[in-house]
């Protein structure tokens, strides 16, 4: 008996120290996780700021409807990288302008942005960190009261040749409805906004574009070919689903405006057919919508278009 009493006796301290040894574990378990936890939330992120000054807007302000304006950021890392930049616009309708990826310790950037049509636009920066660790700031830009829909200009015909033809430039000043050969335009970088050739090698067929618009080298070869070129001015088109009548009627720049979608805007207005309508914004903040009217051949052809755009 007294056997038994001495064995149970024995269990029962091991069974308390069992639970002395678990319940040491859960103690440490608590106490590592709570560590953790508050690691974690003691880790500094980044910081944005925006940039000051006159040429700057950084804050709540009121723009003419189709003018852009100049905003900048200054942003600097914490405990960790900065790995992701997004703008968003919010018109009425959230849109993600801007999503790119980066790992840097700090940056800055100068964005030009676009007085939209909607009667307020809601701009929201933000960045984030290897340690998902997050910053944001915004400002709002209301349309001015003085906005008032402005005319257009009509280019009636713009005819522009392919890379292979030898009568006909390729490239085009928007402002001033001139056309220049490959020579000619290599000499006035800065004033080409559109080119206009035949891709054979991604098969975008007939292609209105830029001089940025990541052109295949052999399209326009030589001393004055785009690999070259130290000015790179970049178009950005967006497919309209409007008719001819409708191109037509413009008479003010409301549709430019309106119609333009700058976050899904493409470099390339490609695979081009008769009929097919584009919007566009060219670098110096234009809007215009052009019109293809027919297209010859391939390497060796044309396109001719009509455009119309702001003064």
């Amino acid at each position: 008996m007294k056997i038994h009493n001495k064995t149970a006796i024995c269990i029962k301290i091991h069974n308390q120290r069992l639970q002395n040894v678990v319940m040491l574990f859960l103690a440490i378990f608590v106490l590592f996780t709570t560590s953790c936890k508050n690691n974690d939330d003691d880790l500094i992120g980044p910081k944005i700021i925006f940039k000051k000054g006159s040429q700057y807007i950084s804050g709540d302000t009121s723009i003419i409807i189709g003018k852009s304006f100049r905003t900048g950021i200054e942003v600097s890392s914490g405990d960790a990288n900065i790995t992701n930049l997004i703008i968003r616009l919010n018109d009425g309708t959230e849109k993600t302008f801007l999503d790119t990826g980066m790992n840097v310790s700090s940056f800055s950037l100068d964005k030009m942005l676009p007085k939209t049509a909607n009667l307020h636009d809601v701009w929201t920066f933000i960045v984030r960190d290897k340690n998902g660790k997050s910053a944001s700031i915004s400002f709002t830009v209301f349309a001015d009261s003085n906005s008032i829909y402005q005319p257009v200009i009509y280019y009636t015909s713009v005819i522009l040749g392919a890379q292979n033809n030898q009568d006909t430039g390729s490239f085009f000043d928007v402002d001033y409805n001139t056309r220049y050969n490959l020579m000619e335009a290599y000499a006035i970088q800065d004033s080409i906004e559109m080119l206009y050739y035949y891709d054979a090698i991604a098969s975008d067929a007939n292609t209105i574009a830029s001089p940025n618009a990541n052109l295949d080298a052999s399209v326009f070869p030589g001393i004055y070919g785009l690999s070259n070129w130290t000015v790179k001015n970049e178009i950005r088109y967006f497919k309209l689903a409007i008719s001819h009548t409708d191109f037509i009627n413009i008479s003010n720049d409301s549709l430019l405006i309106a119609s333009y979608d700058e976050p899904n805007a493409k470099r390339k207005a490609k695979n081009l057919i008769s009929g097919n309508i584009y919007s566009f914004k060219t670098p110096k903040g234009k809007y215009g919508i052009f019109r293809v009217i027919k297209v010859y051949g391939t390497s060796g052809g044309s396109v001719e278009i009509e455009i119309k755009i702001q003064k």
